[in-house]
């Protein structure tokens, strides 16, 4: 049976893509999921225009990252996290702690693209790495504490 998937599947294939898939797995696991859609001619159709949609908003979102990376080139973003008075964090930095200093800026930057290498436990400045469409930036990050 021929389905377009909604969502990636592991094993199966990405988001809006068709593939052909036995009756059963996909008449009992992949469309109750909510994973994937009978693909007709009318779902087809509708796929083609959230891909095209999809693709335009992947592209702002690289623009805008790109504009990210740029402008904090001159100055590191600022992540603040409670620490003790030898500089050694309550807590590690992580992606989401990235992503909502990026929002304190004004740049929407998904978790998902922030990738931390080693733990960030102390304060001072570090790196971490955006990835975003098979492009890798390096992004300077200056834990504070609060």
């Amino acid at each position: 049976m021929k389905v377009i998937l909604l969502r990636d599947v592991a094993k199966i294939g990405k988001r809006y893509e068709v593939v052909n898939v036995p009756d059963g797995f996909a008449q009992n696991k992949l469309i109750p999921k909510g994973d994937a859609q009978a693909a007709t001619p009318d779902n087809l159709k509708r796929v083609l225009n959230m891909r095209a949609k999809g693709a335009s908003d992947k592209a702002a979102e690289l623009s805008s990252i790109k504009a990210m990376v740029d402008s904090l080139a001159e100055t590191p973003l600022e992540v603040p996290m409670q620490s003790n008075e030898q500089g050694h964090l309550f807590k590690s930095v992580h992606a989401e702690d990235v992503a909502a200093a990026a929002q304190l800026r004004g740049v929407r930057l998904p978790k998902e693209t922030v990738s931390i290498s080693a733990p960030i436990k102390t304060t001072g400045a570090h790196a971490v790495t955006v990835k975003s469409q098979g492009q890798t930036f390096t992004l300077s990050i200056n834990v504070v504490a609060k």
